[in-house]
């Protein structure tokens, strides 16, 4: 089958219904992709809210909340370059399937072990338990996140890639408005358990979507032996190497993963001991950042299928989301929190959609996986190891200062990311000239 009929739109009279903005939606392969996904995030995002809640009930550490998401991430550090190359080298499709079946798993353990404490049947529910089934997800996320990443090029096309990337950042944020309010609604129904018990079901969704695909044959790489897998490895990490406007972006990405995307890890702390929450006013302020989010991806959809300074938009967006985060860290009034938190989603999808964008339009497909691979590396892989420096800051600042440390050390972070923009912006005008 050749590229253009596996890439044709199924409906080509969606076209002038949906327009540049929605055009990824015409192809019968995304829309199953997108819909399947979208099901699958709700339910994690009802998790995310049971399980911020989980660890607090669990340990009164911020270092040690910082730690539970480093099991989750640390696998990304470790192992993400060669889920690029299996990525570029293996069935993308079955390695999905494979991959969203142990998430299943590893969902429904955690509801089991939280279920079988509050039934008094079994206390072993622990935060080591917790930080090591964390950990097996995390080494399935480290084929999953490159995989999909390289998979979306497979569903639309080169031209319509931009409108993909923004489109499915939308229904990411998307779910992280409804799941978590919908989690914030049933956790005092169904509990932790049910939680995590819904968000294992979910990812059926995402199985049946992947199911359903309608791919050609899948052709293997020749050389798939030990030593040709780390040939493959060499060659991704030489061709970035090679090309400085793919390492600027890599770069970006590295430093708002360490000093911005913490915050997601400390949001229950805030919630519960800078604004005195329970969990519904945690639900609140993760649905007011997806509002801010889900705005922000439906106009960068069409912005990055139209505007040809997307590295300017990348820079200044950095500003932005550096300046909101700051505003959030020192808020302590609920309504402004969550004003900001919405800045602070629309800053971080404005950067990370562009990213993700110019990644994918810069590289050569052969290398796509690969390349994806360390965009997963610096965006879900480093954020917990920001989480450790930002949480171990925090411990010290309160320590010192008698105050709550989290607020100083997340707009430390903000500080950070907006005057390394600004730097890049004046000293690397190459960055700036990107389209």
């Amino acid at each position: 089958m050749s590229d253009d009929l596996r890439l044709a739109p199924v409906e080509e009279t969606t076209d002038n219904v949906l327009g540049g903005t929605f055009r990824a939606l015409r192809y019968r392969n995304y829309r199953l992709i997108w819909i399947g996904f979208f099901l699958s995030n709700i339910g994690t995002w009802m998790q995310t809210v049971a399980q911020g809640w989980l660890v607090r009930e669990l340990t009164a550490s911020t270092a040690l909340i910082g730690f539970v998401s480093f099991a989750s991430s640390f696998p990304q550090i470790a192992f993400s370059l060669f889920g690029g190359v299996y990525a570029d080298s293996f069935n993308r499709r079955k390695i999905l399937i494979g991959t969203q079946m142990v998430h299943l798993a590893c969902a429904a353990s955690l509801g089991a072990l939280v279920l079988l404490r509050d039934l008094n049947l079994w206390a072993g529910l622990s935060i080591r338990s917790l930080i090591a089934i964390t950990f097996v997800g995390g080494l399935s996320s480290t084929l999953a996140t490159p995989t999909f990443q390289a998979l979306m090029l497979d569903l639309v096309g080169r031209e319509d890639l931009p409108s993909a990337v923004a489109l499915n950042s939308a229904q990411f944020n998307l779910s992280r408005i409804i799941g978590p309010t919908v989690g914030g609604l049933l956790f005092g129904v169904i509990g932790i358990a049910g939680c995590y018990f819904l968000n294992s079901a979910s990812f059926l969704a995402v199985i049946a979507a992947l199911c359903l695909l309608r791919m050609p044959p899948w052709r293997a790489p020749e050389d798939l032996d030990a030593r040709g897998m780390w040939r493959q490895l060499s060659a991704g990490i030489g061709y970035v190497r090679r090309r400085p406007r793919v390492q600027s972006l890599l770069g970006i990405a590295t430093v708002i993963s360490l000093f911005g995307l913490p915050y997601l890890i400390f949001l229950p702390v805030f919630a519960r001991d800078v604004l005195n929450q329970d969990a519904q006013g945690l639900a609140r302020l993760w649905a007011a950042m997806g509002v801010g989010a889900l705005v922000s991806a439906l106009l960068m959809a069409y912005n990055l299928s139209n505007s040809r300074h997307r590295g300017r938009l990348l820079l200044a967006g950095n500003v932005f989301f550096g300046v909101a985060l700051i505003a959030f860290a020192l808020s302590r009034n609920f309504a402004l929190s969550c004003f900001s938190l919405a800045l602070v989603g629309a800053g971080m999808v404005s950067v990370t959609t562009t990213v993700n964008t110019l990644l994918q339009t810069l590289v050569q497909d052969e290398m796509r996986g690969r390349v994806m691979s360390m965009y997963a590396l610096a965006f879900i892989g480093l954020p917990p190891v920001g989480g450790l420096l930002i949480g171990a800051l925090a411990d010290l600042i309160g320590w010192r200062s008698g105050h709550h440390g989290a607020q100083w050390a997340l707009a430390t972070g903000g500080a950070v990311i907006a005057l390394f923009a600004i730097g890049v912006m004046l000293i690397v005008p190459r960055v700036r000239e990107l389209e």
